[in-house]
């Protein structure tokens, strides 16, 4: 298997948008754009409407919960950075714009 660079990649987990997290727990937006229990579905989906590539894998944990596989998407996006892409998968969970 070939393996690939780690700038053309970012890894999301659904912690990173859900509003029942403090930001010690994991969430990574703000509350306003958090989501109630978000999805590794809702998030593709969001990812596919910025236009990337994704890779679902559902039987990953998010380290800071290790006893839950929550799952997580590798977003294939060269050029943008890990936090704005939060960001911007964050409004489109919230339908804050996009």
């Amino acid at each position: 298997m070939k393996r690939i660079s780690k700038d053309r990649y970012v890894i999301i987990y659904p912690q990173y948008f859900d509003s029942k997290l403090s930001r010690k727990n994991g969430r990574r937006i703000a509350k306003g754009l958090a989501t109630s229990s978000p999805s590794l579905i809702r998030i593709k989906e969001a990812c596919d409407k910025l236009g990337f590539r994704t890779m679902i894998e559902s039987e990953k944990t998010y380290p800071r919960m290790s006893n839950t596989k929550s799952g997580r998407i590798i977003v294939f996006c060269n050029g943008l950075n890990k936090r704005s892409l939060i960001q911007e998968i964050g409004r489109i969970l919230r339908g804050v714009g996009g």
